[in-house]
């Protein structure tokens, strides 16, 4: 017995079509991000000298950058959840009446709910992906504020030790 119309065969398969490049894109961005950001903290492994202490004032100058550019996509990739989250609601509602009213199956809340599950599970990903991917900006932005620090820390150290 088959419980999906060849509608939802197709929607899910589109799903997991978008989800698999979806994968592809985070996955690129985030090693993006990490050949963008290695840099910036290789400055801070070198000793310091008067002549590489420019690279720290430019370090501190794209870390912030930086840090403006990830919150930005941190604010577009929310609502891009957002929208999700919704999309999702819709179509469980309508898996819903479908067991509730539209097949001839007698099924309890729990069994419904494993039903509509199962026909959601894509878009399920989908939000996962997108909050994996959040997740790793916000550990980006916080790991380049340690870094704003810390350089703040060294130029007052250069200061006080008159360099």
């Amino acid at each position: 017995m088959n419980l999906y119309p060849q509608e939802e065969i197709d929607r899910i398969n589109k799903s997991k079509e978008t989800n698999d490049k979806l994968e592809e894109f985070f996955n690129q961005k985030r090693e993006e991000w990490n050949n963008n950001l290695s840099p910036l903290f290789d400055v801070i492994k070198n000793k310091l000298t008067i002549e590489n202490s420019t690279k720290v004032f430019e370090s501190q100058a794209t870390a912030l950058s930086y840090r403006q550019i990830i919150n930005e996509q941190i604010s577009f990739f929310l609502n891009k959840r957002s929208k999700e989250e919704v999309k999702i609601k819709k179509i469980r509602q309508d898996k819903f009446v479908f067991y509730a009213l539209g097949v001839g199956l007698k099924t309890n809340a729990g069994e419904k709910s494993t039903l509509i599950d199962a026909h959601l599970a894509e878009n399920d990903r989908t939000i996962l992906l997108i909050e994996n991917y959040i997740e790793f900006l916000r550990s980006s932005s916080k790991n380049l504020e340690g870094l704003g620090y810390t350089i703040k820390n060294i130029i007052e150290l250069m200061n006080y030790l008159g360099r």
